[in-house]
């Protein structure tokens, strides 16, 4: 169904994170979760080659609700934390889902890094700094960052610890020289299809793999 794909949501309790950089960090490790648990599903096998992901905004008793459904969680379910719920396509989200608001309301913006550098135990999440996303759209972003790294195959020590991030706005000529001609130290490169936000084919997230 080319007009109604599927998509993984990301839910945030509303008030419950206040920064892009948390927000992010554990948006990705749900995602992460939520595709290594239902990898054999059928409509988790469809979603693969088109990973789209929308951020939803979950108010205090929507968020008991989502709770209910089969989901992957991280973050402590009572404070910060992020759900992931398996993908499913528009039609099929249900009254709950429907209700909720896309994830607008502006976060805490990351820490700027000129130049930033892998650290020890945890990927680097580089947002490029010649977009303005919403919080929504960003958090996406870095989901598909995470489940990137994680498909590699190179780094089940960190999905193992539950994918541990940081997030950071790159420098510009850092950013750009890391899409040039910085491909091998890279754990992901995200190239946004351009639905929402962005134009078709920009980079929007760069992951660095744990020094």
């Amino acid at each position: 169904m080319a007009d109604d794909p599927l998509r993984m949501y990301l839910v945030i309790r509303r008030g419950a994170i206040e920064s892009i950089a948390r927000g992010g960090e554990l948006a990705g490790a749900a995602a992460v979760r939520c595709v290594r648990e239902w990898a054999e599903e059928p409509a988790l096998r469809e979603w693969r080659p088109r990973p789209g992901k929308v951020t939803l905004r979950a108010r205090g008793g929507q968020w008991g609700r989502v709770l209910e459904e089969p989901h992957a969680l991280a973050g402590d379910v009572d404070g910060e934390s992020a759900i992931a719920l398996p993908p499913r396509r528009r039609f099929e989200r249900g009254p709950l889902l429907e209700q909720m608001q896309a994830m607008t309301s502006a976060l805490e913006p990351p820490p700027v890094e000129d130049d930033p550098s892998p650290v020890a135990e945890r990927v680097t999440y580089v947002l490029n700094p010649r977009l303005e996303m919403s919080s929504g759209k960003t958090l996406a972003q870095i989901a598909h960052a995470a489940v990137m790294a994680a498909d590699t195959g190179a780094l089940e020590g960190w999905v193992n610890v539950g994918c541990p991030g940081r997030v950071v706005v790159g420098g510009a000529d850092r950013f750009r020289d890391l899409c040039e001609n910085g491909s091998a130290d890279l754990a992901a490169r995200v190239v946004d299809a351009g639905l929402t936000e962005v134009a078709p084919g920009t980079v929007t997230v760069l992951a660095l793999p744990p020094a």
